[in-house]
């Protein structure tokens, strides 16, 4: 095997094996009795105290060029991460992660309201996950704030594609994460001191910050280096499958066969947009 298709290999092992961390992510945060903004915040930070190290060890002086676009990459990341942990307290893991990994197919309306241009499959991806949509939410007859949760991550998700697009112009990929989750931090400290905290589940939190945050980026940005361009987002689409998986392992959450359905019918609608974006 040549050296490039080993580096090749070793790209889409790593960006699965991440993808499949980011999806345990459930696991640590129903075992967190905690208020949702807490849980991000110590998310960050911890995330954010593991990536130092490795930052440093770059020997690369972190770029500060543009701080306006870092501090909105960073409200942003909030948004997502605390919706997305709401989503995941009132609603399956499955349903949870699969609202927010609609994010590429939300970024092709919004690229095409702000002018840039896009492929004609835009008809084709959109009616195509918002059928899945429907089907994963017919069990639950009605609309929740669980489902608004997801709804908003994703949303969130989709102007995240967006400014990441320009940061990694002239950022690599390990120096944004950790600027980003420390920016993040900052942001959500006052919190702390507003909100009464609850009891402090150190350990849960530290493995939050280290598991699904510092070691599944990491793994995520080598992988990408390595892998081809279009692979690392269809890859990544093992998350809301990993998540699955968890929530009916440990949760014992399960999908009738109509939501199954809609299931393969969001993730082949998000593959078809990601493909274009």
């Amino acid at each position: 095997m040549k050296t490039q298709e080993i580096r090749e290999l070793s790209g889409v092992a790593s960006v699965i094996t991440a993808a499949v961390l980011m999806g345990s992510v459930a696991v640590f945060v129903r075992n967190i009795h905690m208020n949702p903004i807490h849980i991000t915040f110590f998310r960050f930070l911890f995330g954010f105290l593991f990536l130092i190290p490795i930052t440093i060890s770059v020997k690369r002086r972190p770029s500060f060029d543009d701080p306006k676009l870092l501090l909105t990459i960073s409200i942003i990341n909030v948004t997502i991460v605390t919706f997305y942990i709401s989503a995941i307290q009132l609603i399956p893991v499955g349903l949870a992660a699969l609202l927010l990994y609609m994010a590429p197919v939300y970024v092709i309306p919004i690229a095409y309201l702000t002018g840039e241009k896009i492929n004609h499959t835009v008809f084709i991806s959109l009616p195509i996950s918002l059928a899945g949509l429907f089907f994963m939410l017919i069990p639950s007859g009605s609309l929740n704030m669980g489902v608004g949760f997801g709804f908003v991550a994703g949303l969130s998700y989709a102007f995240y594609f967006f400014i990441i697009k320009r940061l990694r112009e002239w950022m690599p990929s390990l120096e944004i994460t950790t600027i980003y989750l420390g920016i993040s931090s900052l942001i959500l400290l006052p919190s702390v001191f507003v909100i009464p905290l609850s009891e402090l589940d150190l350990g849960w939190l530290i493995a939050l910050g280290l598991i699904p945050t510092a070691i599944a980026f990491t793994l995520f940005n080598f992988g990408l280096k390595y892998c081809k361009i279009s692979e690392g987002p269809l890859l990544a689409l093992a998350e809301p499958v990993a998540a699955s998986i968890f929530g009916f392992l440990v949760f014992n959450e399960s999908f009738s066969g109509i939501q199954l359905f809609g299931m393969i019918l969001i993730l082949t609608g998000v593959g078809i947009a990601i493909k274009n974006i």
